[in-house]
């Protein structure tokens, strides 16, 4: 009877360990009373990035924190200000929603994943370069607080038509590919 409790502790212990993500799965540092996550040390590839850390708002991911991590899924916390460079980049994301807390999105932030659907921040105000570069996007509606589309930012997409938003300052025609029809609110 002990050996049957033992090998069902085990079992689920196995189970939790390598289906369900910790805090500790999450490397971060400290700035300003907020916290940037720099890595991801965990297996799981659904994950969810918590909105408080020791007490503190996660307010940033960090360069390259998830880059490579053949992630599926990620669910981003309300809490969330900046995606730094390459933060996601090289994973296999279908969909993502960036909460209306992030308004800056760093260079090659998303690139190469398999996102078909994007729902952007209604705060966002700075795309950087190549941040969603190389992805399976067919449409985009940018929020109204946009002011800066880097270049390459939606190149290798299935895009045809954008509108960009009156509030765009710094964008040319290389954020997209040659084909895509561009037009301004």
């Amino acid at each position: 009877m002990k050996k049957n409790i033992l090998s069902v502790f085990l079992f689920t212990v196995f189970i939790f360990h390598s289906f369900c993500q910790s805090v500790s799965d999450f490397l971060f540092i400290t700035d300003d009373g907020k916290i940037t996550i720099t890595g991801y040390s965990g297996s799981v590839r659904d994950i969810v990035i918590p909105r408080v850390i020791n007490g503190l708002p996660v307010a940033a991911i960090g360069a390259d924190a998830f880059t490579r991590r053949l992630l599926t899924t990620v669910v981003l916390p309300d809490t969330l200000v900046e995606v730094k460079d390459r933060a996601f980049s090289f994973n296999h994301l279908t969909s993502l929603t960036l909460p209306d807390s992030v308004t800056t999105l760093g260079y090659m932030a998303f690139s190469n994943n398999r996102l078909t659907n994007l729902i952007l921040s209604e705060s966002l105000s700075f795309i950087g370069m190549h941040a969603f570069s190389s992805n399976r996007l067919r449409d985009i509606n940018f929020p109204d607080s946009l002011e800066y589309i880097g270049d390459r930012s939606f190149t290798r997409n299935f895009l045809t038509n954008v509108v960009i938003p009156g509030n765009v300052k710094n964008f040319n025609s290389y954020a997209f590919d040659r084909n895509v029809r561009i037009s301004r609110k």
